[in-house]
């Protein structure tokens, strides 16, 4: 699957930190909250129930099915279109204390092509997460996850000679203080992750190694808000972060760790019973220990809105620029980094109340540090699952993605189409 098809589906729509407030009390339970989407919503009579065990719920999820892929490789010419035959199975555990939460989760997403079994993957996710209630107004919160992917082929790393996809593994956790003084509200928290890659076969023979991508990443972030109206958060925040690379320099004796930091101002705010959102700009920076690569220093933006049109119908922009590592050249010189600037719009729509609609667009943009690569990529998708009963459901869809490069032999198009069958205690 296409790298950036996923981030349309999760990245693009992900918090961004909105916050939250409280519900008002005549609402019923399955009415929209503030900040909530129409998918989010609570539906009683069809919802997972699950397993309760003591104060724990067990929800069990399968869902199986199939993928036409028009352009398997996202490739100009010589296009290759396949079917993949996918299931994806999930376990979620959470908590139901009185006071703090313990929550787990454990997801698989395995997908064999009929023609291409090259391009087989299996990826999964182990997580664990929790928050421990200090105070009435103070809590610590912490994640911890392990994690396994592949990058599909319209990634931004993945050369056209690999024999196939570039397997990776990511494993970190975050730990974070919230305390919030009338209406003052203070957050710390810090983050590490280490990414280690295997190495892949070339086709025609050999191996290009990955080694020289494997690195830890951490970050510390502080952020200060102020509820000057109710309904209305100033706030500040700041973030550091730091990339060690394993080895010393890459294969090309380039020495790639880093240092940045981001400083940013924002309003968090509720508009109107219907419209809540967040929006901050800044300065983001990002600098590296070997002289050949370029520094990077520039505007840093960002946000997300959720407006609830009626109760039935939802819209949700987000706005995202940040700085992301890379490896790719292509004979223009060495990239220290790119920056990706994603522009994302959804609409969700409750036809019945056992049928969801749902439609999205996204324009994404990567601009490499170091040479004159830019890649323009929009996507286009639209959906629907319906609900047979509490424990069936079927979800289908449509997404195009085309990208356009200035750098010969990168433009692609893609169309996907997807069927999958869903059960559920």
């Amino acid at each position: 699957m296409k790298t950036s098809t996923l981030s349309l589906l999760a990245l693009a729509f992900a918090s961004t930190g909105l916050t939250s407030l409280p519900a008002m009390a005549q609402q019923r339970d399955d009415d929209l909250q503030r900040g909530e989407t129409v998918l989010e919503r609570r539906r009683p009579e069809v919802e997972q129930l699950g397993i309760r065990a003591g104060s724990f719920r067990f929800l069990p999820r399968v869902e199986a099915g199939a993928t036409y892929d028009s352009n398997v490789f996202a490739t100009e010419n010589d296009r290759k279109h396949d079917y993949i035959w996918t299931v994806q199975p999930r376990l979620d555990i959470r908590s139901d204390f009185s006071a703090h939460a313990l929550n787990f989760t454990a997801s698989a997403d395995a997908g064999r092509y009929s023609d291409y079994s090259s391009e087989n993957y299996t990826d999964y996710t182990v997580q664990a997460d929790g928050r421990y209630d200090v105070t009435k107004s103070g809590a610590v919160d912490g994640q911890l996850y392990h994690r396994r992917r592949h990058e599909g082929r319209g990634d931004i790393d993945s050369l056209a000679g690999y024999a196939e996809p570039v397997k990776y593994t990511e494993s970190g956790g975050e730990v974070g203080y919230t305390q919030r003084f009338n209406r003052l509200r203070a957050r710390l928290s810090g983050t590490a992750q280490y990414s280690e890659y295997d190495d892949v076969g070339i086709r025609g023979g050999g191996v290009a190694p990955q080694g020289d991508r494997d690195r830890w990443q951490y970050g510390t972030t502080a952020r200060v808000g102020y509820e000057f109206i109710e309904g209305y958060e100033a706030f500040v925040q700041g973030t550091y972060s730091w990339t060690r690379h394993r080895r010393d320099r890459d294969f090309n004796g380039v020495k790639r760790d880093s240092d940045g930091y981001e400083v940013v101002g924002g309003i968090a705010s509720e508009l109107t019973s219907l419209i809540t959102g967040e929006f901050y700009a800044g300065y983001l920076a990002r600098n590296y220990d070997d002289s050949r690569l370029e520094d990077f220093g520039g505007l840093a933006l960002g946000g997300r809105i959720n407006w609830s049109v009626t109760q039935l119908t939802t819209v949700t922009g987000s706005l995202s620029r940040q700085i992301r590592e890379t490896t790719s050249s292509l004979g223009l010189g060495t990239a220290s980094s790119y920056e990706r600037t994603i522009l994302a719009v959804g609409v969700d729509h409750e036809l019945l109340r056992t049928l969801l609609l749902n439609g999205r667009a996204q324009y994404r943009r990567d601009d490499f540090n170091g040479n004159n690569r830019k890649d323009n990529i929009a996507t286009l998708g639209a959906g629907a699952t319906y609900q047979f009963s509490r424990n069936l459901y079927l979800t289908g869809g449509y997404t195009y993605e085309k990208r356009d490069s200035n750098v010969s032999g990168l433009d692609y198009s893609d169309n996907l189409v997807y069927l999958r069958l869903g059960a559920q205690m």
